[in-house]
């Protein structure tokens, strides 16, 4: 590469630390930073456009890119925040990611704080060039209900937000009795065993959904117990 703050660029975006999310103000920073000026808006898309065209980053919205020179693992659910601020990743997507349900969709699944006082986050499905989201909002409070243990409501084994699933499936079960959301409540053919199960009761007691949670976990057993009953008695036939 002949320019320098191009070179910077490339090289930043393939450190051991870099981002797995840019902005076109973060790459504007570190061309800045490399050669001391500010590029012009036209060098610094045709830098980004040579970037996008190589495959070295990819669009997901207006001014925000994926690097994919951080390694193949970046997916686009580690841009939601950069979509929506304040994003979660949760709900069917983490529940599908973690073995919780079998089915696997491509939208990316978040929830949203409601903060009172303020305009309430756009909701609903955003479609974007690396993949579709869908977002939902909950009051700012049940986002961070919890956080005392952070490790009950962030899974840290990644640098985004992201739910645990004891999160994501609670997260799913108040929307799913909420009047003000259209979601359904998550189907009963999730695989709990893998899950805390003091993590749920903590995390529930904290959302204050405690009822909520015991209506569904009650159906749930009832439908395993079901299961069971069926599985022993095709056995016992020689099914």
């Amino acid at each position: 590469m002949k320019n320098s703050g191009k070179r910077t660029m490339e090289k930043t975006l393939l450190s051991l630390d870099a981002p797995h999310v840019v902005t076109t103000q973060d790459l504007d920073a570190c061309a800045r930073g490399s050669a001391g000026t500010r590029p012009a808006p036209a060098t610094l898309t045709r830098w980004v456009r040579a970037l996008t065209e190589t495959g070295a980053l990819q669009q997901v919205s207006r001014g925000v890119y994926l690097n994919r020179l951080a390694g193949p693992a970046v997916h686009p659910a580690e841009a939601a925040q950069y979509i929506r601020r304040g994003a979660v990743v949760s709900l069917a997507w983490v529940l599908e990611r973690s073995g919780a349900l079998t089915n696997f969709g491509d939208t990316v699944t978040c929830v949203v704080p409601l903060v009172s006082g303020m305009a309430p986050p756009k909701v609903g499905e955003r479609d974007t060039i690396a993949g579709p989201f869908r977002f939902y909002a909950m009051p700012d409070r049940l986002i961070e209900a919890g956080s005392t243990r952070l490790e009950d409501v962030q899974d840290l084994q990644y640098s985004y937000p992201r739910a645990t699933p004891e999160r994501a499936l609670l997260d799913w079960i108040y929307l799913g009795t909420s009047v003000r959301s259209r979601l359904p409540l998550p189907p009963l053919d999730i695989q709990l065993r893998g899950m805390s199960q003091s993590r749920l009761t903590r995390l529930a007691k904290a959302m204050g959904i405690e009822e909520q949670w015991r209506r569904w976990h009650a159906k749930w057993i009832a439908r395993e117990e079901a299961d069971d009953v069926r599985d022993n008695a095709s056995a016992a036939l020689g099914f």
